[in-house]
């Protein structure tokens, strides 16, 4: 028996200075009508600018501005985090008779602290916004002495994660002879048990979590406005479970040339249920030079703790309005266009009532060696999951509202319903010309679009299919050196995801027409090509050694597809051609006080190709693409012992 021990201390230290805070265009900031610099204000007050400029329709006390797209750009964020982790593992093994055996406990321990610089507080600058003297927020200063530093703050996030696994395993290559194939082929077993026991907290700033509130102009409040500037509202949240598991594994010598694999696993998670998975799995070698071998196995994805745990989540983004779009096309001719993109909130809440995703994996392949140093191989693989965990979006549940009011019509609008889970403003607020347009569009007008609240749920079922191919060939050239190519490439025929609920009624509709084909369904029917999932990718990689000298080259392609949210009506879409980039790198090898010591100089991408062009925040496409040109390294490497 001996024993073994491993411990881990990690501390990490960061100081990052990001871009200042800008206001959500959902949570509007109001400048008072007696703000000692409103130049619209009392004509007490000696900012205010004369009637010659302003007109004398101003009244005397002054009026209230609202203040959108403005960004705090006097000081930029500055975000300190401290990291801390501890990890302890103490473990045994051994042997029993023909058996071995290994035990151990392992103790993680994770802590973060972040704190952010110079944020600005929603409240503190409503009031300094409200100030009549001259210590008031001024934001017509252009930066310079806006005495912005009333309001500004700091905000933490202090985070913990805890995992506590023992488990043994126990395994004898020599279980029990084959009938058929004497000592030489005996059964292989591996059995044993984990116990598993993670938890997490995350503890909010009180200006985040609800225990300072802020309530806007319109009156919202949290959860869904918070009190720092360019800031959700986000709760404490926390959350912990306990998990068993037992398993086994099984290898069969059935002949000579025939191996089989059997295994088979039972997970019972003390908050959503208790899966149990197997594995069938053989390799088969007719010649010396070639092997089939394939495998069928079910696997699953519990939920983690935050999709089950997390609380009402606010997030701000800028959706399109679906209803807001159809009427655009319907308005009267001259009518100003109706304003459809907004920044909304979106709520997310967990759900205990989530089950484990489940899949059912299938391959087969052959593996060629038909001349010394070349191997190639062929591999056919099917992924079909079910129950897969997600949130139904904000895009799918603007498109149910506006298919409810296509099948509802202009009857009775005043009590009709449509998606409850999509929060409107009053119609009344629309002027005549917008409720005239949905009104020709044949639909009932939609207030202004605010909230979708949608919830964690076991949504679709998903069916990916392909197949990988490998090429691999040394050559040792004697006086040229050693030469390797190595190419990979991997190919998608199909990715399907089968939607269920009310999402198969948005696929149902759009295929009939009843929906419009300009109106993005994401994340159901035929994924191929679509939003990042290319239907191939191929990596080349040809590289050179001789005596301390060596160099590579490679390249990688990933085919084109398209962006769905950019889809027009008449069903015309956004290619996203494919994308290429080289590599190449040069080495150097030498031994330094008989270390063995490499040089590396490399450079990556260097045709400087750029990400093609997409709709995202820096205008490509980051889950497909990346964007740094052409860039040069340099790696040194050596042994310390």
């Amino acid at each position: 028996m001996e024993a073994f021990t491993e411990i881990q201390f990690y501390l990490s230290r960061s100081n990052l200075i990001r871009h200042p805070s800008a206001s959500f265009s959902s949570v509007k900031l109001r400048v008072g009508a007696d703000n000692y610099y409103n130049p619209l204000g009392p004509c007490s007050s000696p900012n205010r600018l004369p009637d010659s400029v302003i007109g004398s329709d101003v009244p005397c006390e002054g009026l209230e501005l609202e203040i959108d797209n403005y960004r705090f750009a006097e000081v930029p964020r500055i975000v300190d985090n401290d990291g801390e982790t501890i990890r302890f593992l103490q473990g045994l093994r051994g042997q029993w008779i023909d058996w071995d055996w290994e035990t151990a406990f392992t103790y993680s321990r994770s802590t973060k602290e972040d704190v952010t610089r110079n944020r600005v507080s929603n409240t503190l600058m409503q009031e300094a916004l409200n100030d009549p003297t001259p210590a008031a927020y001024n934001p017509f200063s252009g930066g310079v002495d806006s005495n912005i530093e009333r309001a500004l703050i700091d905000v933490r996030r202090d985070s913990e994660a805890e995992l506590v696994i023992f488990d043994a395993k126990f395994s004898n290559d020599d279980l029990w002879a084959l009938p058929w194939g004497g000592s030489e082929r005996s059964l292989g077993l591996l059995t044993g048990f984990e116990y598993r026991m993670e938890s997490f907290e995350d503890d909010r700033d009180p200006r985040l979590d609800g225990t300072i509130r802020f309530t806007d102009a319109q009156g919202d409040t949290f959860p869904f406005v918070s009190d720092v500037v360019n800031s959700s509202p986000t709760p404490d949240n926390s959350g912990d479970r306990d998990v068993i598991s037992l398993f086994g594994e099984l290898q069969v010598p059935v002949l000579d040339n025939l191996d089989v694999q059997l295994a088979l696993r039972y997970e019972d998670f003390s908050d959503v249920g208790d899966p149990t998975v197997g594995k069938f799995a053989f390799g088969y070698r007719p010649f010396n030079w070639a092997l089939l071998r394939g495998s069928y196995s079910q696997a699953f994805r519990a939920p983690n703790l935050i999709t089950i745990n997390e609380q009402i989540i606010a997030r701000v983004n800028t959706r399109e309005d679906h209803a807001c779009s159809y009427a655009n096309d319907f308005r009267a001719s001259g009518a100003d266009e109706l304003d459809c993109e907004n920044q909304i909130t979106r709520t997310a809440q967990g759900s205990r009532d989530l089950e484990p995703e489940d899949s059912d994996n299938y391959s087969v392949g052959i593996v060629l060696q038909p001349l010394e140093g070349l191997t190639m191989t062929f591999d056919w693989w099917s992924i079909e999951k079910d129950n897969t965990i997600g949130l139904l979006g904000e895009e799918n549940h603007t498109a149910l509202d506006l298919l409810a009011r296509l099948d509802r019509g202009i009857d009775d609008c005043d009590n009709a319903t449509f998606n409850p889970a999509v929060v409107r403003g009053d119609v009344a607020d629309l002027d005549p010309e917008a409720v005239q347009a949905y009104m020709n569009a044949g639909i009932c007008p939609a207030g202004e679009l605010l909230r979708v609240d949608d919830r964690y749920a076991n949504l679709d079922d998903r069916t990916i299919r392909g197949y990988d191919v490998g090429v691999y060939y040394d050559l040792d050239a004697d006086n040229w050196g050693t030469f390797r190519l190595k190419y990979n490439a991997s190919f998608l025929d199909t990715f399907e995801q089968e939607a269920g609920g009310t999402a198969a009624t948005l696929v149902e509709a759009q295929k009939a027409g009843t929906l419009p084909a300009g109106v993005p369904v994401t994340g159901f029917s035929d994924l191929k090509n679509r939003d990042g999932n290319q239907d191939y990718r191929h990596n080349v990689r040809f590289a050179w050694r001789k005596n301390r000298f060596g160099a590579s080259i490679g390249w990688y392609r990933v085919s084109d597809f398209y962006q769905s949210s950019l889809t027009l009506a008449d069903g015309t879409r956004w290619k996203i051609p494919s994308f290429d980039s080289f590599d190449a790198t040069l080495d150097y090898r030498l031994d330094i006080k008989n270390r063995k010591t490499r040089f590396r100089l490399g450079v990556k991408n260097f045709t400087d190709e750029r990400a093609p062009l997409a709709d995202r925040f820096f205008g490509f496409y980051s889950d497909a693409h990346t964007d740094y040109g052409r860039y040069f390294y340099f790696d040194l490497r050596t042994s310390l012992f």
